[in-house]
């Protein structure tokens, strides 16, 4: 074999040589990029009954604005409040808790019976399931108007999030058609904007 045929084959080796580790490695960069995908994926599946916010208070890049709505005095209508808190992946079970812990507002008054516990809220198909404890009913003095502001407020407080368009109350783990007997509650509920008092 002469200098020019070794020159070339050693050439036509090295061509190889460098065209193979390309190939390999526009490959490996192909495989792993396919495994981080779908895993992204799958977490964001499984976390159904977590809300995503974007209503953070400016500046304030580690807390959530939550409205919640608690009844005028004259039990006519609903009012909203803002509440500032720390960011978390369960904002409408935080708002819920924040509803069932009454108000500070000496012009309103807490919709929630005393000593009511919020068991579990979930969230499927747009519509939350939010079940409370045996207190919402056995605690529960009031009459027809403070039934519908119950009801309300809570529908009107968890509509406030995107991802929930309607809601269904439990208690104790059951579905309930009604809470002191003034109001059919059996469907799950839409919003309602004509008990939130206007400015």
């Amino acid at each position: 074999m002469n200098a020019r045929t070794l020159r070339e084959f050693l050439l036509a080796l090295l061509l190889s040589m460098l065209t193979l580790l390309l190939v390999t490695g526009c490959s490996e960069q192909t495989t792993s990029g396919n495994i981080t995908e779908p895993a992204e994926q799958t977490t964001a599946a499984a976390s159904e009954e977590q809300i995503s916010p974007d209503n953070h208070p400016a500046g304030q890049k580690n807390t959530i604005q939550i409205v919640i709505y608690q009844a005028t005095k004259d039990a006519k209508y609903l009012v909203p409040e803002v509440h500032v808190v720390p960011l978390n992946a369960h904002p409408a079970r935080t708002a819920i808790e924040l509803l069932i812990a009454g108000t500070k507002n000496k012009d309103l008054v807490a919709v929630m019976p005393p000593d009511t516990q919020l068991r579990s809220l979930s969230i499927k198909d747009h519509t939350a399931y939010v079940d409370f404890s045996s207190q919402l009913i056995k605690n529960n003095q009031g009459g027809s108007a403070s039934e519908m502001l119950l009801v309300g407020a809570v529908v009107n407080t968890l509509t406030e999030f995107p991802e929930i368009d309607k809601v269904r109350f439990l208690v104790e783990g059951k579905l309930i058609d009604t809470i002191n007997g003034h109001m059919d509650i059996s469907q799950p509920l839409s919003r309602s904007e004509s008990m939130i008092k206007k400015n």
